[in-house]
C-alpha cells in the first residue's frame, strides 16, 4: 500500500499546494480519499491513471474537498473509461453529481453513488475493508478506516527447525 499526498492545503489552494486529496495505491487499485480542485492534475503527475480500478470516498460537501470530482469524472469519460466506479460519501453526493451531470452530462461509464447514513462498515473486500465514523464538521461528515486484512504468511520449515520447533502437526496449520 502506497499513499500518496495530492492535496493537502485548507479551504483554499495556494502556490504550492492543492486542496484536499489522498491517493493510495495498492495493487493495481487506487483509492481515493476527497477530490479537490487540482487532484487530477496531481494524479497525472504521480501517475495513477484514471482507467485503473478506483474507489472515491468523500468526507464532506464542502468545496475544498468536492470540486474536483466533475472534472475527473469528466476526464475519466472522455478517456472512455469502461470499469465501473463506485463514489462513498455523506448524504446530498448523489445529488451534487446528479446536478453537475444535467449540465456537463454524466459519467459515460458505470457509477454507483454510496450515501452513508451510519458509522460502520461500508465496504468490505477479500483483502481490505473501509469503516466510516462520523466526523465533527459542519454538517455530514465522514471519516475513514482502511483496514488490510491479515493475510496468512508463509511457512519455512528450515526456520522452524532452527528455532528448535519440532515438525508435528503445527507445521501444516
Amino acid at each position: 500500500m502506497k499513499i500518496i499526498f495530492l492535496g493537502t492545503s485548507g479551504s483554499m489552494p495556494t502556490q504550492n499546494r492543492n486542496s484536499s486529496s489522498i491517493a493510495i495505491r495498492r495493487k493495481g487499485e487506487v483509492i481515493l480519499l476527497d477530490c479537490g480542485e487540482g487532484t487530477q492534475r496531481r494524479m497525472v503527475e504521480a501517475r495513477l491513471g484514471f482507467r485503473r480500478r478506483m474507489k472515491i470516498f468523500i468526507s464532506h460537501l464542502h468545496g475544498d474537498h468536492v470540486l474536483g470530482l466533475p472534472g475527473l469524472l469528466q476526464s475519466m469519460t472522455l478517456l472512455k473509461r469502461e470499469r465501473p466506479l463506485e463514489i462513498y460519501g455523506p448524504q446530498g453526493l448523489a445529488g451534487f453529481i446528479d446536478a453537475f451531470s444535467s449540465v456537463l452530462g454524466g459519467p459515460g461509464f458505470p457509477t454507483t453513488i454510496h450515501e452513508i447514513m451510519s458509522e460502520g462498515v461500508i465496504l468490505e473486500t477479500p483483502e481490505y475493508e473501509v469503516r466510516a465514523i462520523q466526523a465533527d464538521h459542519d454538517g455530514p461528515s465522514w471519516s475513514y478506516i482502511i483496514e488490510e486484512k491479515p493475510r496468512p504468511g508463509r511457512f519455512h520449515p528450515e526456520r522452524a527447525i532452527s528455532r528448535g520447533i519440532p515438525e508435528g502437526p503445527l507445521w501444516k496449520k
